[in-house]
């Protein structure tokens, strides 16, 4: 376990060697805080990722040059044994916000500190790209859509466009341009893939051609109203992101759900899960030419979407999670309901999974393809079943429980070798557990109310709520503002985590043919990456 006299010792002499004040520690419910200097900032981070196993997580910025002058830097941490956030603070100047780039130190901070520069302003020195991110490639430079003084209904002129490009190719290497506008439901993404004859050498990824600017709406609404913004974000993780906003809210009511209202989280939590991994093998069959396999798991997903519609009145959930518990309580006939469709797709998932491990055209698409090795998924934090498949313990639903999960038992599976068959694998050992945990769930559901009454939250006030999508980790952070609605909301869904590591696992010993499998066998959402 953590020891904060240590950590504060540690913190307060690495200070005094920089001659510079030493960092604020406040301890809140789950979370460590500490108010840091810029120049402390990597020396701070590289103690407590080295000697407290803090493991990074999300980076994002504030404008609060309104109340006190300055830009405020936050970084966040996760210190999984111990079950607690460790949160960063860093006060930047109000009229040239910039602090040491930490891209060299943590590969992972890239696209963070991207962002920082392009929607805030807030420079990071040394970064070693600093190019555009989120925004339209034309998108006028020193027009910042973070910042307080920015509305979001704005209308901006059109500068000159900067596009980046990869290197010109040296003779015998070609580009093969993927996107944006592709077959199929596929959203827009492009892609540059760089090959010498079938080779794999090189990629260049595109992303954010529907950048919505959630976080940016957000401001000023009333929270039934971000409550919709929020499932909104990736609509086949709506109750995951619905959840993670409504903690951070009871966080900052002080709120304690019943006991009722935190297993009916729990149980639609993996009943969400359950159809996103079974569309996820569907459409991975797709890819590898089982059309047949691929109609079976999109038939037992359809079997869940029907539930959830049956239970909830939606079939991907929205309207579920509210603040304080959730809508509406599950009937006996619906728990039985529930049951037996987990008898059933316990024994089908099973032969299902039996016939794809005898298909060896399926299996010798997937063994050592598009390989994402451990290094790298733990550089630029890959999160979920991606950063499970190459040896990255972590999962938010053991490491820091909420709802109901630290009172039912489940496995967490870890595999090393992070190809596409590892992925897949990861998914579907989580179905099972996911009806383990249902099972669990029915079988122990307390009485008792589904929903407590909200207090009127108190402007100022902040506060971190989190979940296990099915894709992996989303945290959401929530400012309140007069009147208690939102004056800061931001968002770091799984999938903004797992694209950065994407294209590590394309060169290597893949061919052009194995392209759509690495893609599909990562299960990312470009939706959930352009909020």
């Amino acid at each position: 376990m953590i020891d904060i006299a240590d950590l504060s010792t540690q913190l307060i002499n690495a200070c005094h060697a920089m001659r510079i004040a030493p960092p604020l520690i406040r301890l809140w419910p789950d979370e460590i805080a500490i108010d840091i200097a810029p120049t402390a900032l990597a020396r701070v981070l590289q103690i407590v990722r080295e000697h407290f196993r803090a493991t990074f997580v999300d980076c994002f910025g504030l404008d609060q040059r309104a109340t006190q002058g300055q830009f405020q830097l936050h970084i966040l941490c996760a210190l999984d044994a111990e079950h607690t956030w460790l949160h960063l603070y860093v006060k930047l100047d109000g009229q040239e916000p910039t602090f040491p780039s930490l891209v060299e130190q943590l590969p992972a901070m890239d696209w963070y500190e991207r962002q920082l520069w392009q929607e805030l302003g807030i420079r990071p020195q040394g970064h070693p790209l600093l190019a555009g991110l989120r925004l339209p490639p034309d998108w006028p430079e020193g027009v910042y859509p973070y910042r307080v003084p920015f509305a979001w209904t704005q209308v901006v002129e059109k500068g000159e466009a900067q596009h980046f490009t990869l290197a010109p190719a040296s003779p015998g290497v070609v580009d093969y341009p993927l996107g944006p506008v592709r077959s199929g439901v596929v959203e827009s993404g492009h892609y540059t893939l760089r090959t010498v004859g079938e080779e794999l050498i090189d990629a260049r990824l595109q992303l954010f051609y529907k950048h919505r600017g959630i976080e940016k709406r957000a401001e000023g609404l009333a929270l039934p109203c971000l409550l919709l913004v929020a499932e909104r974000i990736s609509g086949t993780s709506a109750f995951a992101h619905s959840l993670a906003l409504c903690q951070a809210i009871e966080c900052i009511a002080e709120v304690e759900l019943s006991p009722r209202a935190r297993f009916l989280r729990t149980l639609f939590a993996e009943i969400e899960r359950l159809y996103n991994h079974l569309g996820y093998q569907a459409d991975l069959c797709q890819t590898t030419g089982l059309v047949v396999a691929q109609a079976q798991f999109d038939i037992l997903k359809e079997h869940v979407l029907r539930l959830n519609a049956q239970l909830s009145g939606h079939r991907y959930l929205f309207g579920m999670n509210i603040p304080g518990g959730v809508s509406r309580d599950v009937s006996k006939e619906g728990l039985w309901a529930i049951e037996e469709l987990v008898r059933q797709l316990r024994r089908e998932v099973e032969v299902l999974r039996m016939m794809l491990l005898a298909s060896p055209s399926h299996q010798d698409r997937l063994e050592g393809t598009g390989i994402l090795q451990s290094q790298d998924a733990t550089s630029y934090g890959a999160v979920g079943p991606i950063g499970r498949a190459s040896g990255v313990k972590r999962d938010l639903r053991r490491d820091h429980p909420y709802a109901a999960y630290a009172e039912v038992v489940f496995d967490i599976p870890i595999l090393q070798y992070g190809d596409a068959r590892a992925r897949a694998d990861i998914r579907l050992q989580e179905t099972f557990q996911s009806l383990r945990i249902i099972e669990q769930v029915i079988d122990h559901l307390p009485n008792g109310a589904v929903h407590e009454p909200l207090p009127e939250l108190k402007p100022g006030r902040s506060a971190l709520g989190w979940a296990e999508s099915a894709r992996g980790e989303c945290i959401h952070w929530l400012l309140i503002g007069e009147d208690g609605t939102a004056l800061r909301y931001h968002v770091r869904p799984a999938s903004f985590a797992n694209w950065q590591a994407f294209p590590l696992a394309i060169p290597g010993h893949n061919i052009l043919t194995d392209f759509p499998v690495i893609e599909q066998s990562f299960g990312l959402s470009f939706a959930g990456a352009d909020c």
